[in-house]
Formats: C-alpha cells, sequence, structure tokens
C-alpha cells in the first residue's frame, strides 16, 4: 500500500529543495577548489557516513522506529561549515543522508530530499557568517579557527546560526524526533494508510517528547565544536572522534527506551501505566490546587464490524488514525493514552465542564470526517462516542472519575452512538 502525501507537504519539500539548489548555485559560483578541501570533505563524509550506518544499527532489537531516532548529522555538517566554503556544507546532507536512508529503509525518498536540503541551507548559513567574520580564510589551524576573539566570535556565530536556521518552521528540521510532527507527515502514515483529515492541523509532538529533545540538540551542537576543533589541530586526531560520537548516540537511545516504556507500541499513544502514572500525578495537583480537571473516555462505535468485515489489518490502520486524530484534536498539554482494545483516554487538565464538553465534540466531529484510503477500497470512516467526567476540586479520586467518564460513555452509546454525554456531577458527602 503507498501513501501520497498532502498538497502542503508536496509544496514544502518542494520550496525547500528549490531554494537549496539556488544556494548550491550560489555556491559553485564563489568556489575556488583546492585539493585540501576536497580531501578533508571526503574524510568527514566517509567518517560520518561511518557513524551513521553504525548508529542505525544501535538498539535495532527497539520497538521505537529507527527513524525517530537522532541521527547526529549536525556533528558533522556543522563542522564542515566552519572548516570549509560554503558549497561543501551545502552538498554534505544528500551523501549522509542517503547512507541514513539505506541504514532506515522506512524512510521513504522524498523525506530524505527534504532532509539533505534542509541540512543544506544551515550548513551554507553557517559557512557563509563564518567567513563574513573569519580574519583568515583557511585552511583552518587552531589558531586562525578559535585564536583569537575575533576568530572565536567568528566560530561560535557560525555554530549558533546553524540551528536557528534549521529550526525555522519554513525549513522544518526542529523534528519531533518522535515520529508525531513533522516526520509523521513526511515520511507518511503507518501501515500504508492514506488519512485524509478535515481542516485540521498536523499531529504535534507532545511538549515532553521537545523537552527531551533539547539535550539531544545541545550534545549534538557540542559535539561538532569538538570536531572541528580537532580536525583543525590534526586530521589525524580525527580517528579518535568516531567512537565518541558513536557512545554519544548509543546514551541518546535512553530518550527511545524511555519512549518505548511509555507508549502503546500500535498507536504510540501513551499506554495505560504511563497514562495512570500521569494522570494520579495531575489529579492530586488539580485537588489540591482546587482547579478543574476532566477525563474524556472515547470508544470507536461498531469496532468489531470493521475487524470481521476487512480484517485486523484493516483494523489497526483504523484504530492509528483515530489515535492520529485524537493527538491533533487536543490540546498540546493534555495527555491521550490507549485505554484498551478500541478505547482511548484523554486526561484534560484545567478544563471544566464546559471546556470539556467543546473538546469532546470537537473529537467527535473531527474522527467523524477522517477518511482512511486503502487500496483496492472505498473511502473508509468510523464514529465514536465519548464519556466525558469532570472533577472541580476535591477529592482526587481517578478511579471514581474514570468510572463515571465509563457510566457517560455506556449512556452514549445506548443513546444511538456518534454522541457525547457528560458524567453526572459528582455528589458532596452528606
Amino acid at each position: 500500500m503507498l501513501w501520497r502525501a498532502p498538497r502542503t507537504v508536496v509544496r514544502r519539500v518542494v520550496g525547500v529543495t528549490l531554494c537549496w539548489a539556488t544556494l548550491v548555485g550560489v555556491a559553485i559560483a564563489g568556489l575556488r577548489p583546492r585539493w585540501v578541501d576536497v580531501l578533508a570533505f571526503a574524510a568527514f563524509v566517509a567518517l560520518g557516513g561511518f557513524a551513521v550506518v553504525v548508529a542505525g544499527r544501535l538498539g535495532a532489537d527497539l520497538t521505537v522506529s529507527p527513524a525517530a531516532r537522532h541521527d547526529l548529522l549536525a556533528t558533522w555538517t556543522v563542522a564542515v561549515a566552519v572548516l570549509l566554503p560554503p558549497f561543501y556544507p551545502t552538498v554534505i546532507g544528500l551523501p549522509l543522508c542517503w547512507l541514513a536512508g539505506r541504514a532506515d529503509p522506512i524512510r521513504p525518498p522524498h523525506l530524505r530530499m527534504f532532509h539533505a536540503a534542509a541540512l543544506g541551507i544551515a550548513g551554507f548559513c553557517a559557512s557563509s557568517v563564518h567567513l563574513l567574520l573569519s580574519p583568515t580564510r583557511g585552511p583552518f589551524t587552531v589558531e586562525g579557527l578559535v585564536g583569537s576573539g575575533s576568530a572565536a566570535l567568528a566560530f561560535l556565530s557560525a555554530v549558533a546560526v546553524y540551528p536557528l536556521v534549521a529550526g525555522l518552521p519554513g525549513v522544518g528540521m526542529a523534528r519531533s524526533g518522535r515520529g508525531d510532527g513533522l516526520d509523521a507527515w513526511l515520511g507518511g502514515a503507518p501501515s500504508g494508510a492514506d488519512v485524509h483529515r478535515p481542516a485540521g492541523r498536523p499531529a504535534r509532538a507532545p511538549r515532553r517528547a521537545r523537552r527531551e529533545l533539547v539535550p539531544a540538540r545541545a550534545a549534538e551542537i557540542c559535539s561538532s565544536i569538538v570536531v572541528a576543533v580537532l580536525w583543525a589541530a590534526s586530521p589525524f586526531l580525527m580517528l579518535a572522534v568516531t567512537p565518541p560520537v558513536l557512545l554519544l548516540q548509543r546514551s541518546l537511545l535512553h530518550a527511545d527506551l524511555l519512549l518505548a516504556a511509555r507508549s502503546d507500541a500500535k498507536t504510540r499513544l501513551a499506554n495505560a501505566a504511563y497514562w495512570h502514572q500521569v494522570a494520579e500525578r495531575e489529579i492530586g495537583r488539580a485537588a489540591r490546587t482546587g482547579r478543574p480537571l476532566s477525563v474524556l473516555l472515547v470508544d470507536i462505535d461498531h469496532f468489531k464490524r470493521v475487524n470481521d468485515r476487512f480484517g485486523h489489518l484493516i483494523g489497526d490502520v483504523i484504530l492509528l488514525a483515530v489515535a492520529d486524530t485524537l493527538r491533533a484534536t487536543a490540546r498540546p498539554r493534555d495527555l491521550v493514552g490507549r485505554f484498551g482494545g478500541e478505547e482511548f483516554v484523554i486526561l484534560l487538565t484545567e478544563a471544566g465542564r464546559e471546556h470539556a464538553l467543546d473538546i469532546a465534540e470537537r473529537i467527535r466531529r473531527q474522527v467523524a470526517g477522517t477518511r482512511c484510503r486503502l487500496d483496492g477500497r472505498p473511502p473508509l470512516s468510523v464514529t465514536v462516542s465519548v464519556g466525558v467526567a469532570t472533577q472541580d476540586g476535591p477529592p482526587g479520586d481517578l478511579s471514581a472519575l474514570i468510572a463515571r467518564a465509563d457510566t457517560a460513555l455506556y449512556r452514549a452509546k445506548a443513546d444511538g452512538r456518534n454522541r457525547v454525554r457528560l458524567a453526572d456531577p459528582l455528589c458532596a458527602p452528606a
């Protein structure tokens, strides 16, 4: 089954690629080839390619997709940007992303091209800033690279420009690293589904995932500084660089292990254990502060009929499509989890009765408007029933709150399904 990219994604990929191709032309026009630069570039491609291929095999037994792992390409591209003319950092993404794609065959060609172009744009900008501010033009020694105040300023400015440009929304390299953000759109819908949402927004990376990404990116940039300085001191020192980079790559698998432990493998939502852990903490906080908190129980209507008619593989596609819609429709601070089977649970922090009902109704409409196109079949859609329960202040009993939401969910199903029902208010003790 094939996945067809949304038009907005196609326009974005084409736009970034055309911008990168223009910068390649500018860099070629100003290039003055030197054998020392060509050899240095070849060495960085070889070392970076080796690190990418080996890193792709680290933790291969994890349930997390290889595309979700940090590839540390900036370690090599930033170093090339401050050591060589702009042409080289503009094109180094092509071989590195090609090798990363071979290590991860799931990653489609248009995503590899997008990453290569984004790396090239950021590398061109960083290299241009370095040449503009640096008192020397290379080949760089340690003295010429960081030996004076002006040289160090140029070096650090180029290093700072790279992540700033790479993180621009138009460039889009601020990756979630979890398959929830841009990569989920550019990488294709899992299981081969062609999912179309009505006037919605793409799934976002959870705020927790974005926070966990910051130390990884900082370590990546710092390692690029070390690589550049060691190369300037002596190219032979580069033989000692790759093992620490691979060790850093292995240490970053800790985040992937945490994700695997917290996530439901089929839907990539929070699993029941992690959801309960977070919900217990949040409901206690809400009870102490007197702020409202709500729980939504979402159940796919007639899901057994989908499995019986189309098979469990198509049922898994539907589960994932509904999970993505829930993730996209909920607020960034809300926690969406898989409760079991075709049931989902959503924790709404600081959401009172009316706000929770609005979110639940929006979820119901979004799921009903989602179409899953499957090869050789007409578009398939499902509906959901939603039970809503709200706590306004004490007592802070999560089990009671879930039980009330479950009662409201059964009432929604009894009333004809594809409905939202609110649980009865919790009676105060006499």
